[in-house]
């Protein structure tokens, strides 16, 4: 893996494996350095993805092509107890390097990880809006949005087994918005949705704001039902060579009068963006309230 934490927590900063990084942060301190029993100098972290206890190989001697984290298998003293059941479902454990993921699968039980998820979701629900919204280039409306969350919440996605603090934007989008209408949403004028949708015989666009809109709302031509869905699906992970994590879903627009396709989009993510956001003390002036009214008011606490 490329990234390791110093805290088992899903808001603890992601670092990139170096030496200068490991040092910096850690000050090689115990228990994040330790000597094992054959008095081997060894550096250890957090699996960013399960949060089990990682080592980091390359951050004291130097290797080719670059340092990396690689799960211990094993408990290690005073930094973090080995869980197997989220190694399991971790995209860096080598048995998960071409598994097919399961839309329907769950956690059996609801855990701290868990908790600390729902509530990043319920704390940053605009942020996560703000990204999908960039994403897919659309701005929808608050009962969209309300919606949407209780979807999710219906579908106990929060129980997702291969939900993370990277990607909930992104698999928040997965179970909340499939299936859900595009009428009257608004889309970002020039992308390449709004293209193909601009050349769909039943759709047309009006501009209720003003003239300097970015943004288009789109609606039926007369006479017309439109009957456009969102869909996504295909969500993968593969962690290339044990290193690097690569994340990606399709994202589809449906006809549901035909059976067609009009629209698909490769979404990839990137594996740090969601939590850079959150952590740019800048951002904090850019809150949009009223998308947190709505997680606050849907969101029940998680036990």
């Amino acid at each position: 893996m490329k990234y390791f934490k110093i805290q088992a927590t899903r808001t603890a900063p992601r670092y990139e494996v170096t030496e200068d990084n490991f040092t910096a942060v850690t000050e090689r301190r115990y228990p994040f350095e330790q000597i094992n029993k054959q008095s081997k100098i060894q550096q250890y972290g957090i699996c960013p993805s399960c949060l089990n206890p990682v080592q980091l190989i390359g951050t004291l001697n130097k290797i080719t092509p670059t340092p990396y984290g690689k799960h211990t298998g094993k408990n290690i003293p005073d930094l973090a107890q080995w869980n197997q059941i989220k190694y399991e479902y971790c995209p860096y454990s080598s048995k998960n390097e071409r598994r097919e993921l399961d839309d329907n699968e769950r956690l059996p039980e609801i855990d701290e990880s868990v908790i600390e998820l729902y509530n990043l979701l319920r704390s940053q629900f605009d942020r996560v809006i703000y990204i999908l919204g960039k994403e897919l280039g659309i701005q929808c409306t608050p009962n969209f949005w309300r919606n949407a969350l209780n979807q999710y919440l219906v579908n106990r996605a929060y129980c997702y087994p291969w939900l993370s603090e990277a990607n909930l934007p992104y698999i928040f989008a997965y179970f909340g918005i499939i299936h859900q209408r595009l009428y009257k949403q608004k889309i970002l004028i020039n992308s390449p949705l709004y293209e193909a949708l601009k050349a769909f015989p039943d759709a047309d666009f009006i501009n209720n704001d003003n003239v300097s809109s970015k943004y288009e709302q789109l609606i039926n031509k007369d006479g017309q039902f439109l009957n456009l869905h969102f869909r996504f699906a295909f969500h993968k992970q593969n962690a290339l060579n044990g290193q690097t994590l690569s994340e990606s879903m399709m994202f589809y627009v449906d006809n549901r009068n035909t059976g067609e396709i009009i629209y698909q989009q490769k979404i990839e993510f990137e594996e740090s963006y969601f939590m850079n956001i959150i952590h740019k003390a800048e951002n904090e002036n850019k809150r949009q309230q009223w998308l947190l009214d709505i997680a606050e008011n849907i969101m029940q606490p998680l036990e």
